[in-house]
């Protein structure tokens, strides 16, 4: 079973993590005088310090998920679940892994007694796939959710036991964004006045609504690039 997912992440939610990052920041090397760096650090250290700590959104062993959207090749729509700033991130996870392999058992099959005796195990595609099951695979474990199925890790070879629109299309090296790729295909993009950079805002605003729209748009956009990408192998 092909699951299509997207996921939306935030910073570094610990105590005093941007506090950390403040302190720890240096000027950038042109800044020789101390007197230089100390009124670069004085006027530009409290920008540069909320950067770097966005930044860790991208990093799972500091940053957190809030939501994950998926769908599957039978689905119309997808799902997402999401969680409220102050919610642990443990929800996320475990809610994803049980829509999932609720998935999974309705479609396994079952002997006379009805016990699972065949359970197809999920094959994962997103866009960027590397980054999305990477971060999975890190906060299940940082956390400690074990999920009930197998989740590529960082070892994992794409084609194989995961795929990626992003590396079907530009190859190995190259990269390319969602929206460009859907744009390029003719299909519709999933974004609009909220894209990845907004998302932790509007999560502090409370607009969870607005981001599991965006995040199973995300979602939806993939599932319909892998069909366009492999459309040979569907006619």
């Amino acid at each position: 079973m092909r699951i299509y997912f997207d996921i939306e992440t935030a910073p570094d939610m610990r105590l005093g993590a941007r506090e950390a990052i403040r302190a720890q920041l240096k000027a950038p090397a042109n800044y020789k005088k101390p007197e230089s760096i100390a009124q670069w650090l004085a006027e530009e250290g409290e920008a540069a310090a909320d950067t770097a700590w966005r930044k860790t959104a991208l990093d799972a062993s500091a940053g957190e998920l809030i939501s994950i959207a998926w769908c599957t090749d039978d689905d119309g729509d997808a799902q997402s679940v999401i969680r409220a700033p102050g919610d642990d991130e443990r929800t996320v996870l475990a809610g994803f892994f049980n829509q999932v392999q609720q998935l999974l058992e309705a479609g396994a099959i079952r002997d006379h007694r009805g016990d699972l005796v065949y359970d197809d195990a999920p094959f994962f595609v997103a866009h960027n796939a590397a980054f999305d099951l990477g971060f999975l695979w890190r906060r299940s474990i940082v956390l400690g959710v074990r999920p009930p199925f197998r989740i590529p890790g960082p070892c994992a070879r794409e084609g194989k036991d995961f795929a990626c629109t992003m590396r079907t299309w530009a190859g190995p090296r190259d990269t390319i964004g969602l929206d460009r790729l859907c744009r390029a295909l003719g299909i519709a993009s999933p974004k609009g006045d909220l894209d990845g950079s907004k998302v932790y805002d509007a999560w502090q605003a409370g607009e969870l609504e607005r981001i599991a729209e965006y995040n199973r748009r995300d979602a939806l956009a993939v599932r319909d690039i892998w069909h366009r990408l492999n459309w040979e192998a569907a006619a």
